[in-house]
């Protein structure tokens, strides 16, 4: 962490990057594995039947891995099979004498960047690459445990590791699509250009949540997910179905069966109206079931489009003590509306109005990215008329007092943060981030309404705006949570005791946002990915009207080496 300070200093004192050959990430010297142990203790308190209802919807989702890694590079599940070979029990030392000490070491943590993030690719849309493990050590690897893969994806493989400029990116990053034929992504087949799509478009192609876009007799068209599709894809469905179903047998909610049987329907028969139906059900279920999940193709920041979903799956154990919280927060959204500067464009919400908001700890979380929480259906229409449901993570007992995270969080803050105010931010870590994320989440996604004529029924704003429409989506939310942390409305939820603290927090969640902002990019050494995208529009606007400036962490000359992001404004 701290090797990386120069390097984003650097990088933020240029304007927004301009389009250039992307860069791969260097493989982490480390990894944090995270003991499953404290699961133990949330999954005890479950009766018999839930545990039942949990390890079929935990089954589904488990298969449903698979279905994110072909998404995420189309040789996703060959290089999966050949890391597990490679460090199954009775190869792991041969390929550990194969490769050598260092060579071995970055390929261990290289697979377990891969196996975690379901894939190649960072949520910075860069894929990870090794510069250990020499090729001739990796070919003779990989002939040793692919021996049926074909010339031609072993050559694609060996690249994919090794090559720094061989499928860098996952998607394009401009909403025209620009080098769509050389990235690695999956949701376009290999080989189709920005366009040829584009032209489809204008002749009536229509992605939707569930698409590949495939070229067959030289057309482009929508081969939607489902059951009914031969090979891995309609088989893994077919399976996730079949868990599912049992999942509906024991399910004692009745909107929850609903949803299940909704799900069911849309991935055997591919209609988005059923997946429609099974978010309904979602919502309406409310915090009724312990055991919680959400699955399909849901948010689409991987498509350049913003039309074509990927994968995910939540199963999560609600807290309903903890969730009163979140509940309250929820009842005071027109208080919060009120202050927004929407003007025509403000909601008024029914004096009764309660969204569903559960606090819940994750058992399962497959997607491309770690969620602090998550704000669904994305569908406008059923946010408008049904509403939405907020899910905000908790951390599993004992986690953030763990030595582990709180060694992780000091180097951070050594890294990035003022060093006079560590020991008070290391104090109000866990829950300024609690509040920003219910405030994100439950009130900021949840405001605001927009000028229904310029869109098509039914049509969702960010997918008609396209790609960049989500990271303005996203920090919208974000400052909705700067702007009200210190609200005296949130001593009334329970978040705070008093005034006092009310503003200590304030002030330490715009510490630590600048703070975040700089870990974050230090990790992912781009502003691609949509919150970061978000957050370097605000941390910009934030520097021209001099509300933070570049500040030396120390007593000696600023330069960049010491410098880091301080509030100078905290109004």
């Amino acid at each position: 962490m701290k090797l990386l300070s120069p390097l984003i200093c650097g990088i933020l004192f240029l304007t927004m990057p301009t389009l250039s050959a992307p860069t791969p990430l260097p493989v982490p010297k480390t990894v944090r594995i995270e003991s499953a142990d404290r699961r133990n203790e949330v999954w005890n308190r479950l009766s018999t039947e839930e545990k039942k209802l949990a390890f079929h919807l935990l089954e589904a989702a488990r298969l449903g891995r698979g279905l994110l890694f072909h998404q995420n590079h189309r040789h996703g599940r060959t290089v999966k099979q050949f890391i597990e070979t490679a460090l199954s029990s009775s190869e792991i030392k041969s390929t550990k004498d194969l490769l050598g000490k260092s060579g071995f070491q970055e390929f261990l943590v290289y697979s377990a960047k891969f196996l975690d993030q379901s894939g190649p690719y960072a949520s910075s849309n860069r894929k990870y690459i090794l510069s250990k493990v020499p090729p001739k050590q990796l070919t003779a690897l990989l002939k040793r445990h692919l021996k049926g893969a074909s010339p031609e994806t072993m050559e694609d493989i060996q690249k994919l590791l090794l090559d720094p400029s061989f499928e860098v990116e996952r998607q394009p990053e401009d909403p025209k699509g620009t080098g769509l034929e050389a990235v690695g992504g999956n949701l376009y087949e290999k080989g189709i250009a920005a366009q040829e799509v584009q032209a489809a478009l204008s002749k009536g192609l229509e992605p939707s949540l569930n698409c590949r876009i495939v070229k067959r007799d030289g057309k482009l068209s929508c081969e939607k997910q489902t059951t009914k599709l031969s090979g891995f894809v309609g088989e893994t469905l077919q399976q996730i179905v079949s868990h599912l179903k049992k999942a509906g047998e024991l399910s004692k909610s009745k909107e929850q069966k609903n949803q299940i049987k909704a799900t069911i329907a849309y991935l055997e028969d591919g209609d988005v109206e059923d997946f429609r139906d099974a978010n309904i059900s979602w919502v309406k279920d409310r915090s009724n079931s312990t055991v919680d999940f959400m699955m399909g193709w849901v948010e689409v920041y991987e498509d350049f489009l913003a039309k074509i979903g990927s994968w995910e799956t939540y199963v999560q154990v609600v807290d309903p003590e903890v969730s009163k919280i979140a509940q309250s927060l929820a009842t005071h959204a027109q208080h919060f509306e009120n202050g927004m500067p929407y003007g025509k464009f403000k909601k008024t919400f029914p004096k009764d109005y309660s969204p569903p908001a559960i606090m819940v700890y994750y058992f399962q979380e497959i997607s491309s990215y770690r969620t602090g929480g998550y704000n669904l259906p994305n569908f406008d229409d059923i946010r408008r008329d049904v509403g939405a449901k907020n899910v905000i993570r908790l951390p599993l007992p004992g986690e953030s007092q763990s030595a582990d995270i709180q060694a992780i969080w000091s180097e951070v803050l050594d890294a990035f943060g003022p060093p006079e105010k560590k020991a008070t931010l290391m104090k109000s870590r866990e829950k300024v981030n609690r509040v920003m994320v219910l405030l994100h989440e439950i009130i900021g996604h949840g405001s605001g309404t927009y000028d229904e004529s310029k869109f098509k029924k039914n049509e969702d704003p960010i997918s008609a705006l396209g790609s960049l429409a989500s990271a303005l989506e996203e920090q919208r939310a974000d400052l909705t949570a700067l702007v009200f942390a210190g609200d005296p409305a949130l001593i009334e939820v329970g978040l705070y005791k008093d005034k006092n603290e009310a503003q200590e927090m304030l002030k330490a969640q715009y510490d630590l946002y600048l703070v975040d902002f700089l870990r974050r990019t230090s990790g992912q050494r781009t502003f691609t990915e949509a919150h970061q995208r978000g957050h370097w529009l605000f941390v910009n606007k934030l520097l021209e009207k001099g509300a933070v400036d570049w500040a030396s962490k120390n007593k000696q000359p600023k330069n960049v080496k010491n410098q880091i992001l301080r509030v100078k404004d905290y109004d």
